[in-house]
């Protein structure tokens, strides 16, 4: 249960290494890639990169039906429905067909779902264009590069098979049905022909699969998703460009959702976020290791993956009614289903702040303190809506009344936090004309000056309000903190209106700046040992730097010391090479037995990388003896340098 009010002091006077990291979160590029998307294309995206705005209703449900024109079929959908009450909002189908064909037969029943108000996705496990049989699809294609060549056989082929592809896709765009277009996922992984493939020449196939398809094909329903595989590392290395790709995601098949890697690593690619395949682990010949609970999926999505806008169910014994927990995913507040998808329907708001959300109030147990101001009636700890927990703060406000305030008037200290959030919405009933809009303010100081978020429109679905305090003078003397809810020109009659999960957002806390020395990290396997430079920093003035030999296929920054990091989140560090080419992990090791846990390789360079950590998956994170950063695979004449700087936990 979270903090009470009454613990605001305690828990706000918490302290925090100097050396905040203050970079804010990504912003969303607002369009397409693709300048000429459909009207209906547009609108779906920008439709997903608001959603995680809200407050509620914020994550579509979705599921594979099979591939096209061999298991396809709305049968385990309908099981769905059956066992949860509800369909899925998002429908999948795959062209490949055997990995020797290619099919679009599901296309009708793409674009009926579409009709229904359902949105499609299409995915492409296309043939092997130098072995376009079964095992072709899962061997690897040494000549990939010629994917681009249409002089030679290989390219002819691939070009031919993009032909099929854009036949299905061009009925679709016929019937104005936008597709979230997945071709080549879990490129970072093992499993099909265009897998483990040079970076930068994948890159280089998949602009060219896009120049192809929508500029010579003339596709503009297109949607491209780049969903790399959560289980490797190197998940944004592979990425063709922000030009190039409307959506990121991961194919996830875990045991447990909450340690998934690869999230933060995405997400800071700025485009909307999905998982774009989910399942439960599974062995040789498909055999589910332990039956899956998808109720823990849409917790971690709350807890750890607040960005998600959708996920996909796989089919067959991967799908949800196969295992557990359907109907709390399917049911969940935060879930879309179809019925519910209005791409017109936009929840304004601003990025989510990096750092660690301490919790100021809940109303769990009573209103803690905050009171109404114009109000008709209340505030109640109340039952019948939460963002988060079971309880909410609500009130009964007059929309004919230009504006109402459900506040906490009382002394509070917030130096050191870089924002405020809150979770709010109005209740159904009432007319609120054009809309209903609130405002996140706090007044500081001895003249009680007011700062707000900005007004954001509200409505049954919530939205998040979010304060930037960087810009408030005398956070030392926060005299009131509270929502102010205004109604529109026009609205009459009663409604209510909610308040849930106020929370201060407190900066990443430093573990390791290196300003004036090593902070107790040491080399292993290096050609010097490491030492604070100002010849490069992330923040700051200064980083750790240590010389290696790109011969030798490891080297090691790290620190050794025991570190309890209970309750964090997410570890990370920002890490470059001068020369040469390879890889790098963040890694813990903890317990006794010195436990090695890390979120896999990322391709590191001369260009600043941040490694993320999700801390969900460390077993004992009250006993981490160790942190660091392993460089792999260095390459190029010499001796080169290896930097790590910015190390931090929230």
């Amino acid at each position: 249960m979270r903090s009470r009010w009454r613990s605001w002091t305690a828990v706000l006077a918490m302290t925090f290494a100097a050396g905040f990291t203050a970079a804010p979160a990504p912003a969303h590029t607002a369009d397409p890639g693709d300048p000429q998307a459909s009207a209906a294309t547009r609108d779906v995206r920008d439709w997903l990169t608001h959603l995680p705005n809200r407050a509620q209703n914020r994550v579509v449900a979705g599921q594979f039906a099979g591939y096209s024109g061999k298991t396809f079929s709305l049968t385990q959908v309908e099981e769905l429905k059956a066992q949860t009450g509800a369909n899925p909002g998002l429908l999948g189908c795959d062209y490949g067909h055997d990995g020797n064909a290619i099919d679009h037969a599901c296309n009708a029943t793409l674009k009926d779902w579409s009709a229904a108000g359902g949105l499609v996705t299409v995915s492409a496990h296309l043939p092997n264009p130098d072995q376009p049989d079964w095992s072709g699809l899962f061997t690897k294609l040494p000549t990939f590069d010629r994917l681009t060549d249409r002089s030679t056989p290989t390219g002819q082929r691939w070009h031919a098979e993009l032909d099929r592809v854009a036949e299905g896709l061009r009925e679709l765009a016929d019937a104005n049905v936008p597709v979230l277009f997945r071709p080549l996922h879990e490129m970072n992984g093992d499993s099909f022909w265009w897998s483990a493939q040079d970076p930068q020449t994948f890159a280089d196939v998949w602009r060219d699969m896009y120049a192809y398809l929508t500029d010579v094909k003339g596709l503009h329903n297109l949607l491209w998703v780049y969903a790399p595989d959560c289980s490797y590392g190197n998940r944004s290395g592979f990425y063709p460009g922000g030009a190039y790709v409307d959506v990121v995601g991961l194919d996830c098949y875990v045991r447990e959702p909450v340690a998934v890697q690869g999230y933060d690593e995405l997400v800071a690619l700025g485009k909307p976020f999905a998982f774009a395949e989910i399942g439960p682990r599974s062995g040789p010949g498909g055999t589910i290791e332990t039956p899956l609970d998808y109720g823990k999926w849409i917790d971690a999505i709350r807890t750890r993956f607040p960005a998600t806008a959708y996920f996909m169910a796989w089919n067959d014994q991967w799908r949800p009614t196969a295992n557990i927990g359907a109907g709390r995913l399917m049911n969940d507040p935060w879930t879309i289903v179809r019925g519910e998808i209005a791409t017109a329907a936009r929840t304004e708001g601003s990025p989510a702040p990096v750092g660690t959300p301490v919790p100021l109030a809940d109303f769990e147990t009573d209103t803690q303190g905050w009171n109404g101001y114009r109000v008709l009636a209340g505030p109640w700890s109340v039952t019948e809506w939460s963002a988060q927990g079971g309880r909410s703060l609500k009130a009964d406000i007059d929309l004919a009344a230009p504006e109402a305030y459900l506040n906490r008037v009382a002394p509070l200290d917030l130096s050191g936090y870089r924002a405020l959030t809150a979770t709010v919405r109005t209740a159904e009933w009432g007319n609120h004309a054009t809309g209903t809009t609130a405002k996140f303010y706090v007044r500081t100081g001895a003249g009680t000056t007011w700062y707000d978020g900005g007004a954001i429109p509200i409505g049954p679905n919530g939205a998040v309000l979010r304060l930037d305090l960087s810009r408030v003078a005398d956070l030392g003397d926060v005299r009131e903190m509270g929502v102010l809810f205004t109604s529109a020109p026009g609205a009459s009659g009663r409604t209510a209106v909610y308040v849930d999960d106020v929370a201060a957002i407190a900066p990443p806390a430093a573990l390791a700046g290196f300003e004036s020395g090593t902070d107790g990290w040491t080399g292993y396997l290096t050609a010097t040992a490491p030492v604070s430079t100002a010849d490069w920093a992330s923040e700051g003035a200064r980083s750790l730097r240590a010389e290696v030999d790109p011969a030798a296929p490891e080297a090691y920054l790290n620190r050794r010391a025991s570190l309890d990091l209970t309750g964090r989140r997410v570890l990370s560090a920002t890490v470059r090479a001068a020369a040469g080419s390879g890889t790098a992990k963040l890694y813990v090791k903890a317990t006794s037995s010195n436990t090695w846990y890390d979120a896999g390789a990322v391709p590191v360079g001369p260009d600043p990388r941040t490694l993320t950590l999700n801390l969900a998956g460390v077993g004992s994170p009250q006993d981490v003896r160790e942190i660091g950063v392993q460089f792999e695979r260095r390459g190029g004449p010499g001796q080169g340098f290896v930097f790590v700087d910015e190390v931090t936990v929230r």
